[in-house]
């Protein structure tokens, strides 16, 4: 008897210790969403709102390699209103990755946001520092 409990005490200890060792929730990444199967992420020099090369990417975790079509969408944070939407290429995935890249001229008052479509589906990511 003294041994049964013994062994239930340990089985408690130990699941009580493996709760406080449990991943926390993550959130996305800023300027990142999930999509299906990866994440489609939105790049910037120093944070955004800055001129510079920003890359909108896809990275994929699951399947095949797929063929992408990557733009942006620039909202001005003020109105709200998608000033510019823009497709900048479509690409095969290279071990799971494409990636297009351009030199915008963005404001304070802009946003922007990776946007990718594949098999007729649209996905957008967050706004990268909105």
């Amino acid at each position: 008897m003294k041994r049964q409990l013994g062994i239930v005490g340990a089985v408690l200890v130990l699941a009580a210790g493996s709760i406080g060792m449990a991943p926390e929730h993550t959130r996305d990444p800023n300027g990142c969403g999930k999509t299906d199967r990866g994440w489609l992420c939105m790049g910037s020099p120093a944070g955004g709102h800055r001129p510079g090369v920003y890359k909108s990417s896809y990275a994929r975790h699951q399947g095949a390699e797929i063929t992408v079509k990557l733009g942006y969408e620039i909202k001005m944070k003020r109105t709200g209103v998608i000033a510019e939407s823009k497709w900048l290429g479509t690409k095969k995935t290279r071990n799971g990755y494409a990636a297009f890249s351009k030199r915008l001229p963005m404001g304070d008052d802009a946003c922007i946001r990776a946007k990718m479509r594949h098999n007729g589906k649209k996905y957008i990511s967050k706004y990268l520092s909105c």
